[in-house]
């Protein structure tokens, strides 16, 4: 087998694992999607809201079904503020802005509705700090700015290591294949060093990937 048709198998069977990892994780976005749909129309909000939530843990860029559990999160706040439901609104604020947050690694997707959930969060946690604890001296702004700050200590994932579970990922994949390649040969003996080789970068980044997910 030529070296050009063996470079273009490991290309297309990386490609083919990518895909399929990227549309499992759709179609479980998706699934749970449509769970929080259904449980949303029988009013079990509880239910509705873990849905959305496991949706929006199955992020990939661009996915439509994270994009309308975070819509569907937030109109359940909304609705549940106008009726008067301030617990199951702070609910579904909270459990939104702790998932959006979790998906931040180099970068924080839907950062614009963190900070609206914050806004909510703030407004509706002062409100139930005066009822259960009124203070004059303190203003209801000023106690909202102190709930903000509070909201805005979160620490996210370390950057490097954040980087280095992509590395890790993609290094265990490519040398997996690279292995594969390897057998391909067509050669009676199998060559011991070669082998040897990408069994090693197999471990290496397998344990890469594995450390990286712990510290990130």
């Amino acid at each position: 087998m030529s070296g050009q048709i063996k470079t273009l198998i490991g290309i297309l069977s990386f490609l083919l694992f990518l895909l399929l990892v990227g549309g499992k994780v759709y179609l479980n976005a998706q699934h749970e999607y449509q769970k929080g749909e259904i449980a949303l129309k029988n009013k079990d909000y509880k239910q509705a809201i873990t849905s959305f939530n496991r949706s929006i843990h199955w992020y990939t860029p661009g996915s439509k079904p994270v994009k309308n559990s975070i819509h569907a999160l937030w109109e359940i706040g909304i609705q549940a503020e106008q009726r008067g439901d301030q617990a199951l609104a702070l609910e579904a604020f909270q459990v939104l802005s702790s998932s959006l947050y979790s998906l931040r690694s180099f970068y924080l997707p839907y950062s614009e509705w963190i900070s609206k959930c914050e806004e909510r969060i703030a407004m509706i946690r002062t409100f139930q700090e005066e009822k259960r604890n009124p203070n004059p001296k303190l203003t209801r702004e000023k106690q909202k700015e102190e709930i903000r700050k509070i909201l805005r200590m979160h620490t996210g994932p370390d950057v490097v290591w954040s980087i280095m579970v992509t590395i890790g990922f993609l290094g265990w994949i490519g040398s997996t294949i690279g292995l594969i390649l390897q057998a391909f040969r067509g050669e009676k003996r199998t060559k011991i060093k070669p082998t040897l080789f990408w069994v090693i970068l197999i471990i290496t980044f397998y344990s890469l990937w594995i450390i990286s997910m712990l510290r990130a």
